[in-house]
């Protein structure tokens, strides 16, 4: 198929029509020559028409386009498993399985380097990621040893269609002892099975290995566990940890979870017994745990050994646990009760935190010959942490009030202001001291009269879906109980009121669908302060969400008493995980603040490593952008280390912090090594509408003589376009010719005597 069309100067024929006309125009109002006859006459005026017609044709730019159909080459990719597993000796005539796959390697050279030119072949080692092979010479050079600590087949499936988005793949073959072995899979296994038949490449897979009976094999495996949990005391912790259980059919387990604090003593907090009808499956198990008193503890989920088990090494796995204190004391001021519920479930969080006590005014609209309201006297006495301004107009509160609130916060009080009919610029307070105490811009114009209709204008209609704009401690709210990030699993906001957006130091951590913000974080003075522009999760508790309602306002009213932690140590270690494995690479940073939280500046740091035999030994560390970044290898010892960074300024001590971090003797590789024919299976199996199956070594040559006597369609409809004069080549034709037309006509001219 071919068509033509024009691509006009500017997109405007208006333009070039009146460019064409004005060069017509001149052509016909042609100076009078003597002594020109007819012929010679039409000789120049056809000169200049063809001038003007070339010129005509450069504006238009006119563009044939036409189908072609093209072949594209196709794909073979052919992944190898380089985990450690693959050095169980069982893959027949007791050689490794690593060994025989480099055998069906080696047997497959001359097959693959002939399936002709229509099919490249692409050749990946894979463990927890995929990497690409280069061949040199037609040969791979394969890795001697396998060494992958963890085997993540869909996350390796992934990376390589990833890598080769926009081909065409013949198909994928998977040479694999078929276990995925991994705490956290980035791809699920049976998703990128469904992603590879929906792009219609069939998935073939070969076992290397002998899967263990499991009804012959006893085995109770502690499988997940969070690395770190940070808590507020007398806040309930749920601690959800995943337990395989092999060969024990309708036999009880116990499943222990035990708290150890930092002198070692260890207590258990709860015993769970769980049972399975079946050979083998995983089970859930969640503990609650509300931890009394803060510090740093160890938190571990044990299942004691059971009779008949060959492996006991993953009967346990350890994560840290960081209780922060709590203990405030709140004002909240309301302007509504019986038509606003987000009040009463505010204040049922606050009831529910033995750490939090809530002094509540409300001051009655239908009062208002009675106000402004004085209430200095209460906030001296009352010696409150946090503010919390609800519906109220600020004509409610005397001047009197209003100053002292702006001035507990500038002396470190916390204080935040709720969305409502008479909150922020709607509630008159862009005229008063909370125009520079609140951390949003409020608009001059806006005003809520009493008694008149809502204005619209002022706020933003719901559903509102809550995006974060910012990583930040407001708004790490974890998981609802099935997984599902916090933010997305609760229901929108009914509505916001509307601002003009945050101040010049103002961050905006919670944002609407379209850019407005909803949770805005500042400071005034020594204090911190809070603009939330909605009234509306009080809706997350009737959706069942209450545990993240709580854990949202929790948050927000200990961040604005600076009881997050972020403050609690002067000098800070951060350690991207908790567990290691022996000689895991192991990444940190370190830094020292000032009270008020900012970096502090010419500080020197001393790094030490404490072993668990409390052997010290000194880091290297490199300086990074107001820290310090140290790297090191998980000793080969088990139990826990700790990093100690001693900050000096000016040959003064600073203060000194701690980063603790466990090696421990499981290794997901070894601990159980069988193989999983039926796993593969099952995942070839979800391709087989295109081609997927299994198939043994000695098959493969079968396999890559059917891809290469009937390879997939990969002939691809490719439109060609060729614009007039858009090419160098087209341009300095057009150009010639002009100048050539041009230079004929003066030619004649001269030789006529018309110059």
């Amino acid at each position: 198929m071919s068509y033509w069309y024009l691509q006009p100067l500017g997109e405007s024929y208006l333009l070039v029509g009146i460019l064409v006309f004005a060069l017509v125009a001149l052509l016909v109002l042609r100076p009078q020559f003597q002594g020109l006859t007819p012929q010679r006459h039409w000789i120049l005026t056809g000169l200049r028409f063809a001038v003007i017609l070339l010129i005509a044709l450069t504006l238009l730019r006119p563009t044939w386009v036409r189908s072609i159909k093209e072949t594209q080459k196709s794909l073979l990719v052919l992944m190898f498993d380089t985990s450690r597993s693959m050095t169980v000796p069982d893959a027949g005539d007791g050689i490794q399985r690593y060994e025989a796959q480099k055998q069906t390697l080696q047997r497959l050279a001359p097959e693959l380097n002939s399936l002709g030119n229509n099919i490249d072949v692409a050749i990946y080692q894979f463990d927890e990621n995929a990497k690409r092979l280069e061949s040199v010479d037609g040969q791979v050079q394969l890795p001697h040893t396998p060494e992958g600590r963890f085997t993540d087949i869909g996350t390796s499936i992934a990376e390589v269609m990833q890598q080769n988005i926009g081909k065409k793949l013949a198909g994928v073959i998977l040479l694999s002892d078929g276990a995925q072995r991994v705490y956290s899979p980035q791809v699920e296994m049976q998703q990128a099975a469904r992603d590879l038949a929906r792009l219609e490449t069939p998935l073939h897979t070969v076992t290397y290995g002998k899967a263990i009976d499991p009804s012959q094999a006893r085995d109770v495996a502690v499988e997940t566990l969070a690395d770190h949990y940070t808590v507020f005391v007398k806040n309930e912790l749920a601690v959800k940890t995943s337990v395989r259980i092999q060969g024990m059919a309708n036999l009880p387990v116990p499943v222990q979870l035990i708290v150890e604090d930092a002198q070692g003593q260890k207590t258990i907090v709860e015993t769970q017994e769980i049972t399975t009808p079946k050979v083998q499956e995983t089970l859930d198990v969640i503990f609650r745990y509300t931890p009394q008193t803060s510090g740093q503890f160890k938190l571990s989920v044990v299942v004691p050994d059971q009779e008949g088990e060959l492996v006991t090494k993953n009967n346990v796995l350890s994560a840290y646990l960081n209780v922060l204190e709590g203990g405030l004391k709140l004002l909240y001021l309301e302007g509504r009760t019986v038509d606003r519920p987000e009040q009463k479930w505010l204040r049922q969080v606050v009831a529910e935190s033995a750490d939090m006590e809530l002094d509540f005014r409300w001051i009655d609209r239908r009062r208002r010959d009675q106000w402004p309201v004085n209430l200095t006297e209460v906030i001296e006495k009352g010696k409150y942490d946090v503010f919390i301004i609800g519906d109220v107009d600020s004509s409610a509160l005397s001047p009197d009030t209003l100053e002292l609130l702006a001035k507990q916060v500038e002396d470190g009080k916390g204080l935040i202001m709720l969305g409502g009919f008479h909150s922020f610029g709607a509630g008159g307070y862009q005229t008063t001291i909370f125009q520079n105490v609140l951390p949003v811009e409020m608009s001059r114009f806006d005003r809520q009269d009493f008694d008149a209709p809502i204005r619209t204008d002022m706020h933003v209609p719901g559903p509102i879906t809550i995006v974060a704009s910012e990583n930040h401690f407001l708004s790490s709210l974890g998981t609802d109980s099935e997984g599902v990030p916090a933010l997305t699993a609760v229901p929108g906001l009914s509505g916001a009121n509307k601002v003009t957006g945050p101040t010049q130091r103002g961050m905006t951590i919670l944002e609407t669908q379209n850019g407005q913000p909803l949770l805005v974080a500042g400071e005034y003075g020594l204090g911190r302060t809070l603009a939330f522009t909605a009234d509306s999760t009080w809706r997350w508790v009737m959706a069942g969400k209450s545990d993240i309602h709580k854990r949202f306002w929790r948050q927000i009213l200990l961040w604005l008493a600076k009881k997050d932690g972020i403050e609690t140590r002067d000098v800070w270690v951060q350690l991207g995980q908790r567990r290691y494995v022996p000689g895991a690479p192991i990444t940190f940073t370190a830094g020292a603040n000032s009270q008020s939280g900012d970096p502090l500046r010419g500080v020197t740091f001393e790094s030490t490593l404490i072993a668990p035999d409390g052997s010290r030994t000194l880091l290297r560390t490199l300086p990074g952008n107001d820290v310090i970044e140290g790297t090191l290898d998980a000793g080969q010892a088990m139990g826990d280390y700790t990093i100690e960074v001693v900050a000096k300024q000016n040959g003064t001590s600073v203060g000194t912090g701690l980063g603790r971090f466990f090696v421990y003797d499981q290794d997901l590789e070894l601990s159980d090594p069988s193989a999983r024919p039926s796993q593969l299976a099952a995942l070839s199996a979800i391709t087989k509408d295109v081609g997927g199956r299994t198939w043994t070594p000695e098959e493969l040559p079968q396999l890559l003589d059917q891809i290469k006597n009937r390879p997939p369609e990969t002939e691809v409809e490719v439109q060609t376009k060729w614009t007039w004069p858009e090419s160098s080549r087209d341009s300095w034709i057009n150009l010639l010719l002009i100048v050539g037309l041009l230079g004929w006509e003066w030619y004649l001219r001269k030789r006529w005597s018309m110059v």
